[in-house]
């Protein structure tokens, strides 16, 4: 169906001239030749006065003059005159003027050409010859608006592409884009279609009075009208009479237009796949041509481009954000390991650290990225001794090793380190994880559980032991007694008899002290204060130490929290702990020292009271039997080794734990663990 144009569109005038002469037969004879056979639009002036108030008023005209014909010689204001104040004029400067003149001298022509005349006719002249200069003016005219405009469409065209090119959005693009086109083309609408669903579907539209709701839009199958041809076939396409072409559609190409002149379509090409078409209807000054198809070509290519770069940017973006959550989900499965975690580089700069170890290092900055590990770990200006992890990043290999110290508190420390080599392509972009375990906790659990066992173990047969003499122990000490009460003191066996009856006594002491070790005592447990007990052993044993000029250093944290304990029992520990001290630094000169410490345990959920002496301290072999029952270090007669066994059962019982560090001639230090009394208790 063809449709017809409204009343209201104007086509595009034919040229239009302004003849000035003031001679009024002569300017109307030359304007009805001229209508008449070329069909221009001629208006008249009589004089250079009324000519310039003519051209003042048609520059903001819509049909504004494109030449003047112009008498040089005229009375009020010559010719001359008027073609200066048009060369003067911002507006009027460029418009085309040839003078009449009716001199034929050439000083006569060089100054109408001088003064910016663009052709001069001498008169009389022949009207075919004015024609003919008159449509020569006007088609280098046309031309140079043609190349004007081209050079104006050509720099909208360039600004649209860096518009869309700046944009990774792809619904920016697109809005960008239809924003865009009317500048290039001068058109009266645009739209632009994407794929979906494999349907076309109108994304942006803008009319005359802006944005077009695009919801009740059809959708359109490819191949139908220009839209669907245009995309199918990956070619653009004009019609400046749409109406009258069957390929056009106009419930499909132009469902938003109330009547369509004016046609243009070019599709969206990404990696030689089309993903849409760019449209625009009805161009407001004139037919489209192959120079705007070239324009649109082009414009449809850089929108197609920057659509693409956005689809790439959405992905890159995308794949960021997946990168950054899984780096995240990483990060807080490592934040949440207990162990220290850190990464170093080759340089052995750290370059991510978890919050175990943050936390440890409690910075008051965030000042470790990027600083050397064993400087901001231990102070130190060099690597380790000790750290393998150079052999990880030299060889790419994981590695192994332990490391042992004494803390602060001279408490024994022991950890596992793992090196682990992170894969990079990158040859000289070595990096490695360094895992730390600590071992502490398992070291003391393995030996205290040692401890137990050989305690069990050494406690039944003791006891069954113990049972096994006492009776034959019990008739050799009573008959010892018999003995020597009817047996005189000066009798030679007497002092046989005696030294049996002393030897019977030890063994009945030795036997006994087996069997408490063996026996499960009643204990009363209560809430205690392990501080009050700690000073109330020390009372027990003041004047022994003081006589040994020992000096005591007590420690004792303030609010500690009370364990769950039998007083007497916690107290009878401490004495064997202090008279061991005391034993261990007889052999010093002077300088005696105990230490005495009591404090909240790390986890806390334990008090913890440390026994530190300077004496003579044990080997490691004697560390490996010393809560074994009749093991003691003491000199002999000194001690029945049973005190430290009974600790070890004492604390046991308490469900507490007790260990010991040692080194020759460096001092012991005792460590009693012993659980607080929780709420419920």
């Amino acid at each position: 169906m063809i449709q017809a144009p409204p009343s209201n569109i104007q086509l595009k005038p034919t040229a239009h001239l302004l003849v000035v002469d003031d001679e009024p037969e002569i300017a109307e004879s030359l304007a009805d030749y001229l209508t008449k056979k070329e069909d221009f639009k001629v208006s008249l002036a009589e004089d250079g006065r009324q000519a310039i108030d003519f051209l003042q008023a048609s520059v903001d005209d819509d049909d504004p003059v494109d030449l003047v014909l112009l008498d040089m010689r005229m009375p009020v204001m010559s010719g001359q005159a008027v073609l200066n104040w048009i060369r003067r004029h911002p507006d009027l400067q460029y418009l085309r003027v040839v003078l009449l003149t009716a001199a034929a001298g050439s000083h006569e022509k060089v100054e109408a050409l001088s003064a910016g005349a663009d052709d001069y006719i001498t008169k009389p002249y022949y009207p075919q010859e004015l024609l003919a200069r008159v449509k020569t003016i006007l088609r280098t005219q046309q031309l140079e608006k043609q190349l004007q405009r081209q050079s104006e469409q050509l720099a909208a065209l360039n600004e649209a592409g860096q518009r869309v090119a700046a944009t990774l959005e792809t619904n920016e693009v697109l809005a960008t884009a239809v924003s865009g086109i009317n500048a290039v083309l001068n058109i009266e609408s645009a739209a632009v279609l994407m794929v979906d669903s494999g349907q076309l579907r109108y994304q942006h539209v803008s009319g005359p009075d802006g944005q077009i709701e695009v919801e009740t839009l059809p959708r359109v199958p490819p191949g139908k009208g220009i839209v669907g041809i245009a995309f199918s076939e990956r070619t653009a396409v004009f019609l400046n009479q749409p109406g009258a072409d069957p390929r056009f559609l106009a419930e499909i190409d132009a469902p938003h237009q109330a009547y369509t002149h004016s046609i243009i379509a070019a599709p969206l090409v990404v990696r030689d796949r089309s993903i849409g078409v760019l449209m625009a209807y009805n161009k407001q000054d004139g037919p489209f041509t192959e120079v705007d198809l070239d324009l649109f070509a082009s414009l449809s290519s850089s929108i197609s481009e920057a659509i693409e770069n956005a689809w790439l940017f959405q992905r890159i973006r995308l794949r960021q954000q997946e990168l950054l959550e899984g780096r995240n989900t990483l990060q807080a499965l490592i934040d949440g390991i207990p162990h220290p975690i850190y990464t170093i580089n080759d340089d052995w700069r750290l370059v991510s650290v978890n919050k175990s170890k943050v936390d440890e290092l409690k910075p008051i900055e965030d000042t470790l990225m990027g600083q050397t590990c064993y400087h901001i770990f231990y102070g130190r200006q060099s690597p380790c001794e000790h750290c393998q992890a150079q052999q990880t990043l030299a060889h790419k290999q994981a590695q192994h090793w332990s490391v042992k110290w004494n803390g602060p508190d001279h408490l024994p420390r022991e950890w596992d380190i793992n090196a682990y080599p992170i894969p990079s392509r990158q040859a000289s972009a070595a990096r490695a994880v360094i895992l730390w375990q600590d071992r502490t906790e398992e070291r003391r659990l393995e030996s205290s559980l040692l401890q137990a066992g050989k305690l069990a173990a050494i406690g039944q047969l003791a006891a069954g032991v113990a049972h096994e003499i006492n009776n034959p122990l019990t008739a050799i000490n009573a008959n010892a007694q018999i003995l020597k009460m009817t047996i005189p003191v000066e009798d030679d066996n007497y002092e046989s008899v005696d030294l049996i009856s002393l030897a019977g006594e030890r063994a009945a002491k030795v036997v006994r002290g087996l069997l408490d070790f063996a026996r499960q005592e009643q204990y009363d447990f209560a809430a205690t204060d392990v501080n009050k007990t700690i000073q109330q052993a020390l009372d027990l044993v003041h004047y022994q130490l003081q006589t040994s000029n020992i000096e005591v250093f007590l420690d004792l944290a303030d609010d500690l929290p009370d364990v769950f304990a039998s007083v007497e029992h916690l107290k009878s520990v401490w004495l064997n702990l202090l008279v061991n001290a005391r034993d261990a630094v007889q052999t010093l000169p002077d300088n005696r020292l105990i230490e005495i410490t009591a404090r909240l345990a790390e986890d806390n959920e334990h008090v913890l009271a440390l026994f530190r002496d300077n004496g003579k301290g044990m080997s490691a072999a004697e560390l490996a039997h010393i809560f074994e029952p009749f093991y003691t270090t003491k000199d002999p007669g000194k001690g029945t080794g049973l005190g430290l066994a009974t600790c070890h059962r004492i604390v046991e019982q308490h469900n507490g734990e007790i260990n010991v560090v040692s080194h020759v001639d460096e001092g012991t230090t005792f460590m009693i663990r012993l659980p607080i009394v929780e709420a419920e208790d």
